[in-house]
């Protein structure tokens, strides 16, 4: 996924969430290697960094949102929540940052 067409919360909610999942994960874990950690605010930076930061009242759609990307990770088994906003890099994820296509990759792995 490209940068988005608009900015704010409904452009974050009019997003591709498998797209918006891939893209996301490359950015936030680029360079981040096996079984390394990330933290979890990375995830919000980067969504604020492409949608605009959120109005007082889009701050909870916006942390629904990253709570979907994180899960759609775990389901893929790419990334995993491990203690307090703490996220680990598993093998697939590793898979999933040397793809040619990350989306297609995602998809693939969400799939199996």
């Amino acid at each position: 996924m490209t940068e988005s067409s608009g900015t704010g919360v409904e452009a974050l909610l009019r997003a591709d969430s498998v797209a918006l999942a891939a893209s996301t994960f490359v950015r936030v874990f680029a360079g981040v290697g096996l079984g390394r950690e990330q933290a979890r605010y990375q995830v919000g930076k980067e969504l604020h960094r492409q949608f605009g930061k959120p109005h007082s009242d889009d701050h909870y759609a916006y942390e629904a949102i990253v709570l979907q990307l994180v899960l759609v990770w775990e389901q893929a088994r790419v990334a995993a929540r491990a203690h307090s906003g703490v996220l680990i890099l598993l093998p697939d994820g590793v898979r999933l940052l040397a793809a040619t296509d990350a989306t297609d990759e995602l998809r693939a792995l969400l799939s199996r």
